[in-house]
């Protein structure tokens, strides 16, 4: 018996049936016209490194290469794969990958550190229906589980940010809120200091921006660096933290409206009449929930939405570059991660691509070690 992390025992027939499913689903993805995309295992840590959000930053493994400098075992398939077709001409592709990724994980998780996965990525030009391509990547999951007993959660990341957008606050603090909705203990802090019903949370704020003109002061006095910031880090320091304190605060009823749209959870098939019902708070919400509403509609053509689960914030504490649509699959009983998410990263491919290139994508990857 081959022993992985934490004791979880393989047996030669887990490795056999792993390699049937590899095989089996190798054969599904062809059928569907994926082309296979091959990825090194070792990366060049500065191409990758920085693009990943702070979670995956700390798990990722890195290494020293005295000619090719800092390098990383590859964390993910959908970064690297994504740079490289950006690398040539074409905009729409549909890739599928399978190959071994490497994690730091938590001293309680079941996730090993080297796991095995096989997914997808699928590009497209925006002008073309990208609602589509979130029906078609649900789809290809929904078909190669099949075999399996297994439930689908759905979740929808551009609801939540759309309602950020509509708030009557600073586009700085928009930002500051939409980059941290990832990390909801900071997330929180910040509603709370941009809200007037948490209005004594911004005492601290402004004890800190007295301490950082303090900072600025002994700079001009003693030396051109105070500890390891300059004097132009400790202006912009007072500068962010001023912007913070501005007077534009989020109102009580806005800030209700946005917990209760967090705490949001239904099936798919009645969420978007229920979340306007929580109130239309603005054209970027509606058209958001428009969208939302004609995924749904497509979906229903090919499964019974009834029986999907959909909550708002589904997918916020996995990688942060998805931006839209996401979804997940889980077994129907044990105490699994999910064992097939995926999801949508505009945002992520128009920060990356040339001027003039308007590219859609979506990803999906699949836990093989817990296939059996």
């Amino acid at each position: 018996m081959v022993k992985s992390q934490k004791g979880i025992g393989k047996t030669n027939s887990d490795f056999n049936n792993l390699g049937l499913e590899i095989n089996r689903i190798t054969k599904v993805l062809k059928k569907f016209g994926l082309k296979e995309i091959k990825v090194p295992s070792l990366l060049t840590a500065s191409d990758l490194v920085d693009l990943y959000g702070e979670d995956l930053k700390l798990r990722a493994y890195t290494t020293s290469d005295p000619v090719k400098g800092e390098q990383v075992l590859r964390p993910d398939f959908t970064l690297p794969i994504l740079l490289k077709h950006l690398r040539g001409n074409s905009l729409q592709a549909r890739y599928f990958y399978s190959g071994n990724v490497w994690r730091r994980q938590n001293f309680e998780s079941v996730i090993p550190n080297e796991q095995y996965q096989m997914g997808f990525e699928f590009f497209d030009d925006k002008k073309n229906n990208s609602i589509s391509l979130d029906v078609e990547a649900f789809l290809l999951i929904n078909k190669i589980l099949r075999k399996y007993k297994v439930n689908a959660v759905t979740g929808d990341v551009q609801i939540l940010t759309s309602a950020l957008e509509e708030l009557e606050i600073s586009e700085y603090k928009k930002a500051s809120l939409k980059r941290h909705l990832w990390r909801p203990k900071r997330f929180m802090q910040l509603l709370d200091l941009y809200s007037q019903e948490k209005i004594v949370h911004r005492d601290i704020y402004s004890q800190r921006v007295t301490t950082a003109t303090i900072e600025k002061n002994k700079l001009t006095e003693i030396k051109s660096v105070y500890g390891i910031r300059t004097k132009e880090d400790i202006e912009e320091r007072i500068e962010i933290l001023e912007q913070e304190l501005s007077q534009n605060l989020i109102a009580d009823s806005e800030r209700s409206y946005l917990l209760k749209l967090m705490q949001y959870q239904s099936n798919l098939s009645d969420a978007s009449k229920n979340m306007l019902s929580l109130g239309n708070i603005g054209k970027k919400y509606e058209k958001a929930v428009d969208n939302f509403e004609s995924r749904v509609g497509l979906l229903s053509e090919h499964v019974n939405t009834s029986r999907i689960k959909f909550q708002v914030i589904y997918g916020l504490t996995t990688l942060e570059y998805y931006d839209g649509f996401v979804f997940g699959f889980q077994f129907e009983r044990g105490n699994y991660p999910p064992i097939a998410q995926g999801g949508r990263y505009d945002s992520l491919c128009s920060s990356l691509s040339q001027k003039g290139k308007s590219i859609c994508a979506i990803g999906s990857m699949l836990r093989m070690d817990f296939l059996k």
